[in-house]
């Protein structure tokens, strides 16, 4: 199984759409709930060319060009945020613990090393996402803060939700 990591491509747009269906109902680590996940190819398109902007970053995992895996980053736009910026990765659970989630993120932080501006690389994952947590500090991120109680399962089942960060620079 031959994983390609490549920069995302306009016309990737209906299969990060269904890859994205897939992952929602397949794990409780995503804020979006499949139900409100309504994107059209056409507003994939626009998203997809709106983050791939500089400072921004989208990348894919596919195997046999076949996508099953995504991160996506964002730098602020705002002038004293700046020098930071969120990702979220998402992975098909079929194709978790083969080393992609790792590749997605050595990927990111070669790329955060050349952008001139961009000092820290930010995340939050949800308390219960213990996979991603290990994988996250295996690669030196380290908790910022915690909101308590944020995500709201049912009437009793609440995670937090992790603050977590890298300096890169």
């Amino acid at each position: 199984m031959e994983i390609n990591i490549r920069p995302v491509r306009k016309e990737d747009a209906s299969q990060l759409i269904e890859h994205t269906k897939i992952v929602l109902t397949e794990s409780t680590f995503m804020l979006t709930t499949p139900e409100e996940f309504t994107l059209t190819v056409e507003e994939e398109e626009k998203w997809i060319e709106g983050h791939t902007k500089p400072g921004n970053l989208i990348i894919v995992a596919d195997i046999e060009g076949k996508i099953i895996g995504n991160l996506n980053f964002q730098t602020s736009k705002r002038k004293r945020l700046s020098h930071l910026g969120y990702f979220g990765i998402s992975i098909q659970e079929a194709y978790c613990n083969h080393g992609i989630g790792s590749k997605l993120l050595e990927y990111l932080l070669e790329w955060a090393l050349k952008e001139p501006k961009l000092e820290k690389v930010c995340l939050e994952v949800f308390s219960h996402n213990k996979r991603a947590i290990h994988l996250y500090k295996k690669f030196g991120f380290k908790e910022e803060g915690r909101k308590v109680k944020y995500v709201k399962f049912s009437d009793r089942h609440y995670e937090d939700e992790i603050i977590m960060y890298k300096f890169v620079k």
